[in-house]
């Protein structure tokens, strides 16, 4: 889990009750931008043996290597290394490409990549912009969503790359580059979607290169939806709107295979909800038994799901174990961020290792 400061927290958790426990801090070598805990999806991504955060604070990208002996002590593999463009926000990892992607969202807004080994991170070739006629944000990005880079992410496959752009009075955008031969475009197919104004987090389903859950925030709005990709061109088409009941801000998504489910979490109120993930439609809300505000990044692993909360007096990771069906959580833990480690700005992202 990760912090928009010069730091990142990471925690130890049970394997007999999911629970969490003994946080160690760990120094990202870079700074983070406090504000931006209801901006983006995958700001810190873990695969295989590696971490992978954004610096938001001074647009760098920081990559650790895990040792499986002792994960709660990653290893900073070289400096941070600049993304090229403003308030990088989103990461994504191919180990098929050995390749990490940043989402830079600031006014020098564009795409940036990196070949990885355990030695560190090399950028290769330059900044692939997104243009600021779609792309209308300042640096650093004013505290919220309004218009913003959101995620990005590679499909299963890893023949493509993705990246949403959420504009909260146009007509939201997904951006895809193709991939051939191990080399990512710098030309993107653009797809836009009028009524999905606010396209946030991207969600490959069932392993599927074509079946792809957004979720879809703005104030009003259904809350998410499945959009299909066709291939090669890249196009992509709004499949269904999927309407959450009482949705604000449905903001991020966690993917639970096991439990054919995915959860969707509110940044504006404590409420999750579990959607069929072929039909879309809904299969139960959940509220917080703890106050919150809201639910921020969240990750389900074996039965139990975790989601940060966006309290900013008293952020918390809520622990619930997923017992007699998907859309019934059981409460098993409140992890005090405050009470562990200190006084610090918000919570950023979360993510677990091994994935």
């Amino acid at each position: 889990m990760t912090l928009p400061v010069t730091l990142s927290l990471r925690f130890r958790s049970s394997s007999s009750d999911g629970t969490l426990s003994n946080p160690v801090r760990t120094s990202t070598g870079g700074k983070g931008l406090a504000g931006l805990l209801a901006i983006c999806q995958d700001s810190v991504v873990v695969d295989d043996h590696y971490l992978f955060t954004v610096n938001a604070g001074d647009d760098t990208f920081s990559l650790f290597t895990i040792n499986g002996d002792d994960p709660e002590y990653p290893k900073l593999a070289g400096k941070p290394l600049p993304t090229l463009g403003q308030t990088p926000l989103s990461v994504a990892y191919s180990p098929e490409l050995q390749t990490a992607c940043v989402l830079n969202s600031g006014s020098t807004a564009g795409i940036s990549c990196f070949s990885i080994s355990p030695d560190g991170a090399t950028l290769q070739g330059g900044l692939r912009p997104i243009a600021q006629i779609e792309f209308n944000a300042t640096a650093p990005p004013l505290v919220g969503p309004l218009v913003i880079g959101a995620d990005i992410t590679f499909n299963p496959s890893s023949t493509a790359l993705f990246a949403t752009i959420a504009n909260g009075t146009q007509a939201g955008t997904i951006y895809a580059y193709p991939i051939k031969n191990g080399h990512i475009s710098t030309a993107p197919v653009i797809s836009s979607f009028p009524t999905l104004s606010f396209t946030f987090s991207l969600n490959f389903l069932d392993n599927s290169d074509t079946h792809l859950l957004v979720t879809n925030p703005h104030l009003n709005s259904p809350g998410a939806a499945f959009v299909s990709i066709s291939y090669p061109s890249l196009e992509i088409t709004l499949a269904k709107t999927i309407t959450i009941p009482g949705q604000i801000a449905s903001c991020w998504a966690a993917y639970a295979p096991q439990f054919d489910t995915v959860y969707v979490m509110d940044g504006a109120r404590p409420k999750i909800t579990a959607l069929n993930p072929e039909t879309g439609d809904v299969k139960g809300q959940v509220s917080f038994p703890a106050a919150a505000a809201g639910g921020l990044d969240s990750r389900v692993d074996r039965d139990w799901f975790y989601t940060l909360t966006d309290d900013l007096n008293d952020p918390k990771v809520n622990v619930f174990e997923i017992v007699g069906g998907p859309a019934l959580l059981k409460q098993v833990q409140s992890f005090d961020i405050f009470q562990q480690v200190g006084k610090i700005p918000d919570l950023m992202g979360m993510a677990i290792w091994p994935n």
